[in-house]
């Protein structure tokens, strides 16, 4: 049968989201219990979570909308047969219908997992584009030395926030597939992002005036390991070498904390030289991330 879940499936879920993981790529790096605590009760908004239960759950999809953006992302994971997986899926694309019409649905997987790609193109979706999750490993201790006129320094997200939100929207104006939200809605999905590492905001100024930002995240704690959420620099100050100054400090800022590694998603079309300057820095793709999109 299909039904909703519950926060009382959660250690079931995390096996099935491993397990499928496993299956199509053995490196995978495990998702901890939390994350699925996460998926369950909703990022922005309250989530949606079916699953098709068998005996046992064979296939779960979450559910996470942004109501701001207009978008809704469902995330499959599946242990089940052909049959079971693509009932459970034409089940969450039918609620989507009913209840998500008009919003932009971004989905993903491993890029080689080809049994879901095969079923993302036979229920009409669209190929997006690639995403890498890239590692950093071991991470080195100190922070960079900066030139004169450059100063990173740790803020408070809610007495900054203005300062940020401006930060955040205008690093990513042009970036493809970025929704700027209003700073009310902004603050509130920051505020309430439960792994946001409130010690590691950072913005880089030159000459006293704000330039950059980086954010960071504990949402690889459980396997030792940091992650930088968001990156972003002004136009008017790109080509001093901010990004790099503001990755380093990142990684310096995990690594002072004891993680062991760093972790940070990036567009693979992205034409801001964001690719490359992870690159340099010693950071490595571990997935492949494929995104499709339809409208509902």
């Amino acid at each position: 049968m299909i039904r909703v879940a519950t926060l009382d499936d959660a250690q079931e879920l995390l096996s099935v989201c491993n397990n499928h993981e496993l299956r199509v790529d053995p490196d995978f790096e495990l998702m901890p219990l939390s994350e699925i605590t996460e998926f369950l009760n909703g990022y922005e908004e309250p989530s949606h979570t079916m699953v098709l239960d068998d005996g046992g759950i064979k296939a779960v999809m979450f559910i996470q909308t942004s109501t701001p953006r207009n978008k809704v992302e469902p995330d499959f994971f599946t242990v089940g047969t052909k049959a079971q997986s693509k009932e459970l899926f034409d089940a969450g694309f039918e609620w989507l219908a009913q209840n998500r019409k008009g919003f932009d649905v971004r989905t993903y997987c491993n890029k080689m997992d080809t049994e879901l790609l095969a079923l993302f193109e036979e229920s009409g979706l669209s190929f997006l584009r690639d995403y890498y999750k890239m590692v950093k490993e071991p991470v080195e201790k100190g922070f960079p030395a900066l030139p004169q006129d450059i100063t990173i320094e740790a803020v408070d997200l809610e007495s900054e926030s203005r300062t940020l939100h401006m930060l955040e929207t205008e690093s990513f104006t042009g970036h493809f597939g970025h929704i700027p939200l209003g700073h009310d809605d902004w603050l509130a999905e920051k505020t309430t992002e439960p792994k946001l590492d409130r010690k590691g905001v950072f913005v880089a100024e030159v000459k006293g005036e704000p330039a950059g930002l980086l954010i960071s995240n504990d949402a690889r704690s459980e396997m030792n390991g940091g992650w930088v959420d968001k990156l972003g620099v002004l136009e008017k100050f790109r080509g001093l070498g901010l990004g790099k100054l503001l990755l380093q400090w990142g990684v310096a800022h995990a690594a002072e904390k004891g993680y062991q590694s760093v972790g940070l998603g990036v567009d693979t079309g992205n034409e801001s030289g964001a690719l490359q300057l992870y690159e340099n820095q010693g950071f490595k793709p571990t997935v492949v991330w494929r995104g499709y999109a339809t409208t509902i």
